[in-house]
């Protein structure tokens, strides 16, 4: 199995489970979403059988964090918004961790096109 597609069906499950940890109102819950977005650039680099030291997965998250930052904050402002904004929030935080992943694929199949799955 390629690389690209483990991938992206673990970028599925990482953001549907950003979706549904952000069904729980708690203010501060984007640091949460941060820390599994961390482990998500992780496993892709695994993935791709590459190691990932602390300092490229925090540029990474830092290259997407600078779009992902007001999403997060809405994110975070909707937990005190009745209805629509219990609805909105996980869609926002499900979108974040989905950005991340994809530009964590992108960063790894260019350097490794077309990878096969490594442990």
């Amino acid at each position: 199995m390629l690389a690209r597609n483990y991938c992206r069906d673990l970028v599925g499950r990482y953001a549907a489970g950003a979706g549904v940890g952000a069904l729980v109102p708690l203010p501060g819950t984007a640091f949460v979403i941060t820390a599994a977005e961390l482990k998500l650039v992780a496993d892709i680099a695994r993935a791709y059988g590459e190691a990932l030291t602390d300092d490229e997965a925090l540029k990474l998250i830092a290259l997407t964090g600078a779009k992902n930052v007001g999403v997060k904050a809405v994110g975070e402002a909707a937990a005190y918004v009745p209805f629509v904004g219990w609805i909105a929030r996980p869609a926002l935080f499900a979108v974040s961790v989905k950005a991340v992943g994809d530009a964590a694929i992108g960063h790894f199949e260019a350097r490794n096109p077309n990878a096969e799955r490594r442990a």
